[in-house]
């Protein structure tokens, strides 16, 4: 069973939101000031930081595997 970690679920609340929104503009829902239009960068960024999280914890996971082999190798 996999663990469920804040960064999953701050990836996928970004993409929920980012989603939402595009989808309230497509269909005319949501009539916003310029300034809320940012709300996509932001939840963007969000997206990005945590995908790197992820991306960081999985190249961490493949240092210590092959640490671990190449020090049992031997």
């Amino acid at each position: 069973m996999k663990k469920i970690t804040i960064w999953d679920i701050l990836f996928w609340i970004s993409m929920l939101i980012l989603i939402g929104y595009i989808l309230g503009k497509l269909f005319g829902w949501i009539n916003t000031p310029e300034w809320v239009d940012l709300i996509p960068l932001i939840t963007l960024v969000f997206l990005i930081g945590a995908f790197y999280q992820k991306v960081v914890g999985f190249m961490d996971i493949i240092n210590r595997r092959t640490n671990y082999l190449k020090n049992n190798l031997d």
